[in-house]
């Protein structure tokens, strides 16, 4: 005869069985889950998706998304990539947390390491070229710093931000423009390193910015950040134009065209916005968890996201009649 009390305590030794064995897995890695892609890039020609994690930086073709290879950084946590403009170097970004940023230049199509610099504290989380011979680099530090590549020497160092630099851009007229955790916009004199003016509109940190590709009198800008707003500017006069609050959180942002923009959100949606009405036109659930990184084919119409688990998405953009399609 089974009673309560046996039937409890084999409810309870079953129970010690089940969390011995996820253990067991877990130590093991067979129920292991891949790091997140961190980011995303397309190379020049647009043939090849570069994609960053903590598994090191890997090759895979497009549009099929097959990995062609995987090259080791000289360091583990890999946060960001960039490819010059002239497509002959791409600069990763990472580092150890709290212990030291580094940036590390490959050549292309070659992928053999040219440079490897360290002057940052702190990891590296964004990178900007400034032409194909300098390099910003933003820093949890709380600074940027301007590489010359071909001297491989810190040109000028930005300080202003009071918590860590999470992105930047410079536009075409020369300003350097970023934003960091504690919420601020700054613009920056790129030559002298003045800031010029610093915006604080955003009432969480910022994750992402991205110029917008039509260049009028006064470029503007986008921000997206925590408080799961995406904001426009004209920087360079300090104005900010409008704002779009999403469901989600956005964790990066990209140009479509001049008047729509996709971003990845922390519920895994892809969402195309409308930037002149600031209204969403198209959203669709691309990954399990947080999609990190999005880029933009240069061909305008392929887009690629990459997120959680190590997650790599195909998704096609048609701007006629604004459809957005998982492939």
């Amino acid at each position: 005869m089974i009673t309560r009390g046996n039937r409890t305590r084999g409810q309870a030794s079953l129970c010690v069985v089940r969390i011995l064995v996820l253990s067991l897995l877990m130590t093991t890695g067979l129920w292991s889950q891949s790091p997140p892609v961190t980011d995303i890039a397309f190379a020049p020609g647009g043939e090849w998706l570069l994609a960053c994690s903590q598994e090191g930086l890997k090759i895979f073709s497009w549009p099929d998304l097959k990995l062609q290879k995987t090259i080791e950084a000289s360091f583990v946590n890999l946060h960001c990539l960039e490819f010059s403009p002239d497509g002959r170097l791409l600069a990763v970004g990472g580092g150890n947390p709290a212990e030291e940023g580094v940036v590390e230049v490959f050549s292309w199509p070659a992928c053999v390491s040219r440079m490897k610099l360290t002057e940052h504290g702190d990891s590296v989380v964004s990178l900007v070229w400034q032409g194909s011979k300098n390099l910003v680099s933003a820093s949890l530090d709380r600074s940027l710093i301007l590489w010359n590549i071909t001297s491989k020497k810190t040109r000028r160092t930005f300080q202003g931000h009071s918590r860590g630099v999470r992105a930047a851009c410079i536009l075409k007229s020369g300003e350097l423009v970023t934003g960091g955790q504690d919420q601020s916009v700054r613009v920056w004199n790129v030559e002298s390193g003045e800031l010029i003016r610093s915006l604080n509109q955003h009432s969480k940190p910022l994750h992402s910015i991205a110029v917008c590709p039509v260049a009028g009198p006064r470029q503007m800008v986008a921000t997206a950040a925590g408080d799961r707003t995406i904001r426009f500017w004209q920087p360079t006069i300090g104005r900010m134009m409008r704002y779009i609050r999403l469901p989600s959180e956005p964790l990066d942002i990209k140009w479509l065209g001049e008047s729509r923009m996709v971003a990845s959100c922390v519920d895994g949606h892809a969402r195309v916005i409308d930037t002149e009405n600031v209204k969403i036109t198209r959203e669709i659930p691309v990954v399990q968890g947080w999609a990190y990184a999005v880029a933009v084919h240069h061909d305008g119409a392929g887009v690629a996201l990459g997120g959680s688990n190590g997650r790599l998405c195909r998704l096609e953009w048609n701007p006629r009649s604004e459809s957005l399609r998982l492939r």
